[in-house]
């Protein structure tokens, strides 16, 4: 667990900075599925249906964390997103593991960040 070796606000402010990080992440990355949702349908070989839960999904879980409102369920429910994205780049496309050749890499990032505020918390500067 966290240690007494540093004052509680150094723990808060970083677990601040990884939640915004990551939220404004899927942010970003929801918009650019919202402004075109039929190509990241396409290139990703899902459904329409399935492309507007997968933005809607990262818009809520953003928000969530943006904001501190239910921070650890909206990383968990990212992390799940991670997951499925993951397994799509390593058993479906066989992508490589550096993201520079199109592989997962940034992924597993995304997921081990969302995975420390389902750990420990969102610190003292949430709403929950």
């Amino acid at each position: 667990m966290l240690s007494n070796q540093y004052p509680a606000f150094v723990y808060s402010a970083l677990l601040l900075l990884i939640r915004l990080v990551v939220g404004l992440t899927f942010f970003v990355s929801s918009r650019k599925k919202f402004k075109n949702i039929k190509k990241f349908a396409r290139e990703n070989s899902v459904s329409v249906p399935v492309g507007y839960f997968v933005a809607t999904a990262e818009f809520a879980g953003a928000l969530g964390l943006v904001f501190g409102v239910l921070p650890q369920l909206a990383a968990l429910g990212l992390m799940l997103l991670m997951i499925s994205t993951m397994s799509l780049h390593i058993f479906k496309w066989h992508s490589p593991y550096w993201a520079s050749r199109g592989g997962w890499e940034y992924d597993l990032m995304l997921f081990a960040l969302c995975g420390v505020i389902v750990l420990f918390g969102a610190g003292a500067y949430s709403t929950m």
